[in-house]
């Protein structure tokens, strides 16, 4: 995973075009893949549909995780810090004229079939390409309609987040391969002995060590079983060695079974 640092991050943005948007809404392919960007915020809303992967939204607040088949609404102006994996993704960015929402909030959503497709759609018009175009304007108005109703759709993929650079590393670590994370991988990116891991993550976080990294597992399932994979490879992909275990413990923090919640989110 590369890092960007703030002014790679900026000029990363003033390349793409980004800090100066115009028109009512344009599509946007990031070419980067395992790249993590730096703290910043657009002039415009961003709609992340990942196809592919998982990509992980960090804020204020916490991290949100979007999953293969889902998307991501970034309020414009909302600093964020982005990590995105090695599979493709897609962006729709829409005026604040275009959608009214000053609420702040990064909501991951349902992406059904005809979101899927009017994103795919929609990238034939990247910044600047469909300001004359009266099909790319009633797509584009048609689109940032479509969204009021998408972001009354929400999954509660989302974990608290860390401020010191030594517990940032080590969810950086862990969100990389959830099945893979352990306390030695934590401890190897922290660098940093294990009783004052301990003790600054729950510091950092409100959350010991164990139970965060229980919750970044069951929400990358949770991602999983919205793309219709199997129980057993979900369990198995998130670290459980036991179906029975894996069942217990999702239920537990969603409130269904994995079966259940597959059949209701899948796309």
């Amino acid at each position: 995973m590369k890092t960007l640092d703030p002014e790679e991050t900026r000029q990363a943005l003033a390349d793409y075009g980004l800090d100066r948007p115009r028109g009512l809404a344009f599509a946007f392919d990031d070419p980067a893949r395992n790249v993590a960007y730096d703290w910043h915020s657009h002039p415009y809303h961003q709609l992340i549909h990942a196809m592919r992967g998982a990509t992980w939204i960090e804020t204020a607040s916490g991290r949100h995780v979007l999953p293969a088949g889902r998307a991501a609404w970034i309020p414009a102006g909302t600093r964020h810090r982005t990590l995105i994996g090695g599979d493709e993704g897609a962006s729709l960015y829409f005026s604040p004229q275009a959608v009214a929402d000053a609420s702040g909030r990064i909501r991951i959503l349902i992406a059904g079939p005809m979101m899927r497709e009017m994103i795919l759609y929609a990238m034939r018009w990247p910044l600047g390409a469909g300001e004359d175009d009266p099909l790319a304007v009633s797509f584009f108005h048609t689109l940032s309609l479509l969204c009021r109703d998408w972001l009354q759709s929400e999954l509660p993929l989302f974990l608290p987040r860390a401020d010191h650079p030594a517990i940032v590393r080590a969810m950086d670590r862990a969100s990389a391969d959830p099945g893979a994370a352990t306390l030695a991988t934590a401890l190897d990116a922290a660098r940093m002995a294990e009783r004052s891991f301990r003790r600054l993550f729950r510091q950092q976080t409100g959350m010991s060590w164990q139970a965060w990294r229980g919750q970044l597992r069951l929400l990358h399932a949770m991602g999983a079983l919205c793309e219709g994979q199997r129980i057993t490879d979900v369990a198995a992909d998130a670290g459980y060695n036991s179906l029975s275990a894996f069942a217990k413990a999702f239920t537990r923090l969603t409130g269904e079974s994995p079966s259940d919640f597959r059949r209701r989110h899948r796309g």
